[in-house]
């Protein structure tokens, strides 16, 4: 798998979560992948990254963490703009980032403007063409696969009960 930004990108979506409730079950038993994700944040992140990063610790990952705006440059979007020295461009960069981990894991927030634009998944499709490894979506305006992965492994844990009850529900973050 190239990518993996929605639950949709998964072949065999059962076999990927019988596969996660067995790492559950055996967390540090012989988990050693031992590659690098980069963590990369465009917005805030408290649940999402302290997560993310003790799976990839639980599994023998190594993690490397970079905050857009607090920790590094700024990123630059749109094509053909002119740098002057200012900040830098998303192809430039993302391919940088690229060279120094296995995976590169992003989220993205919608801006809340426009809801078309936003829709589109402007920047986390510009990541995934400019990356040289494989792009996990931490969370995007429309997107969160991790968060879906995690609701799906509840269901399958719980849904042995009796006449359990399920309500999913999602809206875009507020921030």
């Amino acid at each position: 798998m190239k990518q993996f930004i929605s639950v949709n990108d998964v072949k065999d979506v059962k076999k990927l979560i019988d596969k996660a409730i067995k790492l559950k079950k055996n967390t540090f038993k012989k988990n050693k992948i031992c590659k690098t994700i980069g963590l990369v944040f465009f917005n805030p992140s408290l649940r999402t990254r302290l997560s993310s990063q003790k799976a990839a610790f639980n599994i023998g990952c190594n993690t490397w963490i970079l905050n857009i705006d607090s920790s590094s440059w700024k990123i630059e979007t749109s094509d053909g703009s002119v740098m002057n020295y200012t900040q830098e461009h998303i192809k430039e960069a993302i391919g940088v980032m690229s060279l120094y981990c296995d995976i590169l894991a992003v989220r993205t927030f919608p801006g809340l403007l426009d809801r078309e634009y936003d829709y589109e998944e402007i920047l986390l499709k510009k990541i995934i063409k400019y990356s040289k490894v494989p792009v996990v979506n931490l969370e995007s305006a429309t997107l969160h696969p991790l968060q879906s992965l995690a609701d799906l492994i509840t269901i399958e844990e719980f849904k042995k009960k009796q006449k359990i009850k399920i309500v999913l529900s999602w809206a875009p973050h507020i921030k």
